[in-house]
């Protein structure tokens, strides 16, 4: 009996325990959109920048879009819910106890009552036991499932919108690109594919070959739709600079200096780097490896180029030799004995720091006359003066006065000058010059040569060589030409070579370059008129004539094989000289 008991009292705890839900649709919007149900009233399609320009996707992309005004649905939204309901313990308890009374009273023997009023008792007792679990609480609110549907409609609600036109367009768009009022291109697109213009422009502006440092803008003018759309972009922004050398080469320097411990690596003529930008209006920043890096502006030209140009194929890099390793760098033959009395000097000016260009190997060529002096005609280390990137004349005046204070008629002098060289006009007319390394210096002078020439024709010597390897054409006035420039140093060459036992030997006619030996395939790391020199003397020619002899028939033919350019040496003054001198 207690058994019946427990299990009829958990039974019951477990009744109160269970709970049950239901769904009902309720109204959430009554003037929502249907998206779905729509018109289109109006529709105006126009062209969109969809992209910034750069070097890296030099390509002007446009899209189209549209503004277009909808018409929308209005109409009630309702969604479906569920709401959980729970037992009341108290009706429930009170719907079992009136059920029992009820059960009692109808099978009570005690009540004597009849048949039919058993089982009206118990029918009662039935209901008031069930009906307490038909009295429920809602638990918690709502809850929607996700499930939503439009019922009647309710209105109209009309949006204009910006929409991105996926689809091909068959209306044609004309493109044209114009750059200092020059068209580069005009293109007709029949059809815009998928609602989108692409207009490469890098490869066609490379095809310009722009070397302005400051290239400005270029225009795309579009027709479309009765419209028209302008757009204008720099130059810079689709193409990258590049600094081509346009000289023999230039040095490659950690430092915006000029100053032979900065150099990194020399680039040959032709070679191409990445320009970062300009340094005091004198120096190209470029890239070049990990390095940051400068050359000289005066010795290239900027190329504008495409970001997929590999500057890797376009550097080329001039090795370093070592003096010794050129032909007529070793094998010095051993010429004569050792002459105390003999005298030299030597000038020679390569590294100018302003407007001029570098003048590549003309220290090696110096060092490669005062090879020869020492090791082949027997010179004296002591008596040969050799002065190196001078600016001021007095440098060269007071070496000039050492040499005289000890020369006497018995000295042999040698003089070997090289560099640029000017043409200026003064009350007598036009003089020659030496020009000097820092040309914007207010310390700075020109050597002039007739005064140079003049000085050392009065030093007292048994005999006079003077070796000119001087460029006068970087500078050379327009209104002069190659005749008049060798008529005055035929004048400043008389000012040496009246004396006998003089001579002046000149590298070419002085309107004319003096070029290195040098080409794509060879380069011997000097001048032709100082290689070609040494040459002679390699070959035991010690006479002036046999010396110039070779020169005459050499140096022009090399000039022309290597640059097809002339080149003709000149001599001036005593013909007879010789480094061999007959006793008296």
């Amino acid at each position: 009996m207690k058994r019946l008991i427990h299990i009829t009292i958990a039974a019951f705890f477990l009744l109160l325990s269970v709970s049950c839900t239901t769904s009902r649709w309720v109204v959430k919007d009554r003037e929502a959109v249907d998206s779905s149900d729509s018109k289109v009233l109006n529709e105006e399609t126009f062209l969109h920048l969809s992209d910034s320009l750069s070097p890296e996707n030099p390509v002007l992309k446009l899209e189209v879009l549209s503004n277009t005004t909808f018409q929308y649905t209005e109409k009630i939204l309702v969604e479906r819910t569920i709401q959980e309901y729970r037992l009341r313990p108290g009706f429930v308890i009170l719907g079992l106890a009136g059920g029992a009374a009820a059960f009692y009273a109808g099978n009570s023997s005690q009540l004597g009552g009849n048949r039919m009023q058993s089982i009206t008792l118990n029918t009662i007792g039935a209901l008031l036991s069930v009906s307490g679990f038909f009295n429920l609480k809602p638990d918690g609110e709502p809850r929607p499932v996700g499930e939503e549907r439009y019922l009647n409609d309710t209105g109209t609600f009309i949006e204009t919108d910006t929409v991105r036109v996926d689809k091909n367009i068959s209306s044609p768009a004309n493109v044209s690109v114009t750059y200092n009022n020059r068209t580069v291109f005009e293109e007709e697109i029949e059809q815009i594919s998928g609602g989108q213009i692409n207009i490469p422009l890098a490869n066609r502006f490379e095809d310009l070959k722009l070397t302005d440092p400051q290239p400005g803008q270029f225009e795309v003018e579009i027709e479309f739709q009765d419209s028209t759309y302008h757009y204008s972009n720099p130059v810079s922004s689709i193409l990258d600079p590049y600094a081509r050398v346009n000289t023999d080469f230039t040095e490659l320097r950690r430092e915006p200096a000029v100053n032979p411990e900065n150099v990194l690596a020399q680039l040959a003529e032709g070679s191409q780097v990445y320009v970062e930008g300009i340094h005091n209006n004198d120096w190209y920043k470029v890239r070049y490896g990990i390095f940051e890096s400068y050359i000289r502006r005066d010795d290239a030209e900027i190329q504008w180029r495409t970001a997929n140009f590999s500057e890797d194929t376009e550097i080329i890099t001039i090795p370093t030799v070592p003096f010794g390793n050129i032909d007529v760098e070793s094998n010095i033959p051993h010429l004569r004995e050792d002459i105390q009395s003999a005298q030299a000097l030597i000038v020679t000016n390569e590294s100018y720091v302003e407007s001029l260009p570098q003048r590549r190997y003309t220290h090696r060529d110096g060092r490669l006359i005062e090879a020869y002096l020492k090791d082949g005609l027997g010179y004296q280390d002591e008596n040969i003066h050799f002065l190196k990137d001078i600016n001021d004349p007095q440098q060269v005046f007071d070496i000039i006065e050492k040499i005289d204070s000890s020369a006497d008629e018995n000295t042999e002098l040698f003089v070997y000058i090289a560099g640029y060289g000017a043409i200026k006009a003064d009350q007598e007319g036009n003089e020659l010059f030496l020009k000097n390394i820092e040309q914007e210096s207010n310390a700075a002078v020109d050597l002039p040569l007739k005064a140079f020439l003049t000085r050392l024709g009065n030093i007292p010597a048994q005999q006079k060589w003077v070796l000119a390897d001087i460029d006068f054409s970087i500078s050379m006035p327009d209104s002069l030409s190659n005749y008049q420039v060798e008529q005055y140093m035929a004048s400043h060459a008389s000012a040496f070579t009246e004396d006998p036992n003089t001579a002046l030997l000149l590298g070419s006619e002085p309107g004319r370059p003096s070029r290195l030996y040098r080409s794509s395939t060879e380069d011997k790391n000097h001048h032709i008129f100082p290689y070609l020199f040494a040459r002679a003397l390699q070959q035991h020619r010690t006479d002036i004539i046999q010396i110039y002899s070779l020169l005459n028939q050499n140096i022009s033919y090399t000039s022309r094989r290597l640059h097809d350019r002339s080149q003709s040496p000149m001599l001036y003054g005593d013909r007879t000289l010789s480094f061999f001198i007959p006793e008296r």
